[in-house]
């Protein structure tokens, strides 16, 4: 889940009591996107980690001490050590219903500001000076429209633009009625509210519309008293008004973190109150990061594993290639030695021979325990061989690359595995592949297919994303009708994703956002940009022998969007 609005007002209000006018001691990169400081404040040091991962942004005090990645340090981290090492915290600012933070510090090169965008997969960190001038960025963006922002070093910073919705104080019944009656009947409140009031999150229009109808699933055209959402939503709004936090954890069956919230949750059935928000959004992100990984890290070895088996294959049928490119030359050879087998004599490495008129002499290596009617056999032999493989190594590179595709496939739904589940059917398609065998063996996963994501655009379009190979095929060929719409990222491993038209065509802001979720379930989450493909169904096509969801497809138009991280809707 996402930093929302309520959760960084309470991370604000939690920092500025601890950590306001502290000393920064020492700044350490975790990784690209993630920093960690150490601010002392006599005589205690807190440690701040500041993150714009796009599956994860977040902002927290962490208890044990940061430490530094094994990676290089980026630009970005060499402009804030030079700044901030020994610099003052004098403030930090949070602009009403918006993802930013800004830290103001003070320090031996004059006051400098870190602004922490926390948007989602569009989340960023961005170091400016007094004059607003940007000194470093952990993403860049170069803008591809006029109007979009310029975040490079050595321009003006511009924070994101404003968005056009209701602030939480405008909303009001009459507000709240002209808005339902603009809006599809078929929409669920969770996805309504966040769509029109600034600062709901989806997490926070699910409590607001539990308390209001005794559900979470409830319809607009099910709302029977908006008078009662608009108390729900004051209710809530309270502890943001008046920083009245109340942390909580929500647990799974297993007692697992699936959300914070500085709110009691009370459409969730199992939780628990923790000191500090920090406490609670350390304990979530300690469960998500840690991300199965002692179950993938035999998966991932034996992709590892396989792709260098794969690579040897390849370097190996390269060579063969190169050195039977002309088999002519062979049988030519061949066909010589026959022919002056009588000059040929017994021991002879090597002979030269005029061959054709008005041709070099033609030299053939000999093998000297051979006769010359053997060594002509030989060549003879050779030749053949090599007229099978003019055939065969074509057919078996194509293959090669099918299997590394496949390989980036699983490697890329390995990655995007959340559960036991999902992580057991990558597994069991490495050992039906035969690239890996599990010490036990696992129940399969009859039912995995059906497991695929269901979601509905903010347009109210129905749109379905594969999250493996399997749950893809399904998809494809089992699911969508022949005039679906078809979307997947360009040229790197992901998810198919189906928006069904039986109803009629999406509207273009519904299918530029199921590209956006396109583009968050592939290989290419982190990046800001994407190309994705959009087709119909009956332009797709599987690959006859490939393995599953590998297809080919035509008659494609191509968008480049800004991953997007929806909020699940599984049910």
């Amino acid at each position: 889940m996402n930093f929302d609005t309520f959760s960084i007002a309470a991370i604000v209000t939690e920092l500025r009591s601890t950590t306001l006018g502290g000393r920064v001691q020492r700044i350490v990169q975790i990784n690209s996107l993630t920093f960690g400081f150490e601010i002392f404040i006599h005589p205690i040091r807190y440690y701040l980690i500041v993150s714009t991962e796009p599956q994860a942004p977040r902002l927290h005090l962490a208890e044990p001490k940061v430490r530094r990645g094994s990676g290089h340090d980026s630009p970005l981290m060499l402009v804030l050590r030079k700044y901030l090492r020994g610099a003052r915290l004098t403030a930090i600012e949070l602009p009403p219903y918006e993802r930013l933070v800004y830290f103001q510090f003070l320090g031996p090169l004059g006051p400098t500001t870190l602004v922490v965008e926390m948007l989602g997969t569009r989340s960023n960190l961005v170091f400016i000076d007094a004059a607003q001038t940007i000194l470093g960025t952990a993403r860049l963006s170069k803008p591809e429209q006029d109007g979009q922002r310029v975040i490079i070093p050595g321009h003006t910073y511009e924070p994101p633009p404003p968005q056009h919705k209701l602030s939480p104080p405008e909303l009001t019944q009459p507000a709240l009625t002209q808005e339902i009656s603009e809006a599809s009947p078929k929409l669920r409140l969770f996805r309504f509210l966040p769509g029109i009031v600034s600062g709901v999150s989806p997490l926070l229009a699910r409590e607001i519309t539990y308390r209001a109808t005794g559900q979470t699933n409830t319809t607009v055209g099910d709302l029977a008293d908006p008078v009662a959402l608009v108390a729900a939503f004051r209710e809530l709004f309270e502890h943001l008004w008046h920083e009245t936090w109340q942390p909580t954890l929500a647990l799974d069956d297993e007692a697992h973190p699936v959300a914070f919230a500085p709110y009691p949750l009370h459409h969730l059935p199992h939780t628990r109150r923790v000191d500090t928000f920090s406490a609670a959004v350390e304990t979530y992100f300690a469960e998500v990061t840690s991300g199965y990984s002692a179950a993938k890290a035999p998966l991932f070895e034996a992709i590892k594993k396989t792709r260098q088996r794969l690579e040897r294959r390849h370097e190996r049928l390269a060579e063969d290639a190169e050195v039977q490119a002309d088999p002519t030359l062979l049988k030519k050879k061949g066909e010589a030695i026959l022919s002056y087998a009588h000059q040929i004599e017994a021991g002879q490495s090597e002979v030269s021979l005029d061959w054709l008129p008005g041709e070099p002499p033609l030299h053939i290596a000999l093998d000297p325990a051979l006769s010359a009617s053997d060594n002509a056999q030989q060549y003879f032999s050779r030749y053949r061989k090599a007229l099978r493989a003019a055939n065969e190594i074509p057919a078996q590179l194509d293959k090669i690359e099918l299997e590394e595709r496949y390989l980036d496939q699983l490697e890329q739904d390995l990655t995007i595995a959340e559960n036991r589940p999902e992580i057991d059917t990558v597994a069991e398609a490495l050992a039906e592949a035969g690239y890996h065998r599990p010490k036990r063996r696992r129940k399969r996963q009859k039912s995995a297919s059906s497991h695929y994501l269901r979601l509905t655009a903010p347009g109210g379009a129905t749109v379905w994303v594969g999250k493996n190979a399997l749950q893809n095929a399904h998809l494809t060929f089992n699911r969508a009708a022949p005039d679906d719409l078809w979307l997947h990222a360009r040229a790197v491993p992901g998810a198919h994703v189906i928006m069904p038209t039986a109803e009629g065509l999406p509207a273009e802001a519904d299918v530029f956002w199921a590209a956006g979720v396109a583009a968050y379930y592939s290989r290419a989450r982190r990046d800001t940009g994407v190309e994705v493909d959009v087709t119909v169904k009956k332009h797709v096509r599987a690959i006859k022998g490939a393995a599953p969801g590998l297809v080919t497809y035509r008659r494609e138009s191509t968008f480049r969007v800004t991953p997007i991280a929806p909020d699940l809707d599984t049910d």
